[in-house]
């Protein structure tokens, strides 16, 4: 099931696409839209990236993600839509780099 939430002051909206990574096993991947332009900032949607938890902090949308099937190790990434960002493991990122980042991550 999509689920949406609205964040930054509902300038943002996170949607979580489901995809079953194999039979009756689902991961909810994330992707963020700009509601006024409904313009993808992030969109995690076809790779191995489940959503655990949401929130915002000085600006930014924080995803807690783990990746499949590594169920056990969550990563914290932090998007800054305004500045086209990502924080992934203290180091900045341009959002249009994030899908290299994340596969890299160990």
């Amino acid at each position: 099931m999509e689920t949406s939430h609205y964040v930054l002051g509902g300038q943002y909206e996170v949607k979580t696409a489901p995809h079953e990574m194999r039979m009756s096993l689902w991961i909810y991947a994330p992707i963020i839209l700009e509601r006024a332009t409904q313009k993808r900032v992030l969109d995690l949607s076809h790779g191995p990236w489940d959503l655990r938890r949401l929130g915002e902090d000085d600006g930014r949308i924080v995803l807690t993600l783990a990746r499949y099937p590594e169920g056990d190790r969550e990563h914290i990434v932090e998007v800054d839509p305004r500045q086209g960002m990502a924080i992934v493991a203290g180091v900045r990122h341009p959002l249009g780099e994030i899908d290299t980042v994340l596969a890299a991550i160990a």
